[in-house]
């Protein structure tokens, strides 16, 4: 029988080193991406709930005919994408959005006539809706413009449409 020196030992211990530093980088690997896909999931949650928020602000345009005559205050077709969470708490209306978390998602619409083709003939009516949700992350929100154009013969809607869309953050 040949006399054994015990090489394989130090192997050994060396190999299930490096098997445990390739465990803890594995590990640390996935627990960065299920951070980034939950940052993902809390992203797409506040743009569906801005997007909800959009269309009750449509809903609502949509049932007002005549459209009333721009906010008090002046501010038609105002930035207001940097607002602070409290501006929206006073000035946006609420929407519903189920799992949207707190706060509510809310919307802000602005108004502003266009003058009709022809005496007589119905005037368009411009709108912008801003819409602005968190998904339990105020400093994550989501806020979503749209601008629109509906055009009102009398107490009637007779059409609606959607201008551009765009995400302002």
């Amino acid at each position: 029988m040949r006399r054994q020196n015990g090489a394989i030992l130090p192997f050994c211990l060396v190999f299930l080193a490096l098997l445990g530093l390739m465990a803890v980088a594995g590990w640390e690997s996935l627990l960065l991406h299920e951070r980034m896909l939950a940052n993902a999931r809390r992203s797409h949650d506040g743009f569906e709930a801005a997007e909800a928020a959009l269309r009750a602000g449509e809903a609502e345009v949509s049932g007002r005919c005549p459209i009333a005559a721009p906010p008090p205050d002046g501010a038609v077709w105002r930035q207001v994408v940097e607002m602070a969470p409290q501006w929206w708490e006073n000035r946006g209306v609420e929407a519903s959005f189920a799992g949207a978390g707190t706060p509510a998602p809310r919307y802000f619409v602005e108004f502003w006539r266009g003058s009709a083709a022809s005496p007589g003939a119905p005037a368009p009516n411009y709108y912008r809706i801003t819409a602005r949700a968190s998904a339990r992350n105020p400093a994550a929100a989501s806020v979503l413009q749209v601008l629109g154009v509906a055009v009102c013969n009398g107490e009637q809607t007779i059409a609606q449409n959607r201008l551009s869309w765009r995400r302002l953050r």
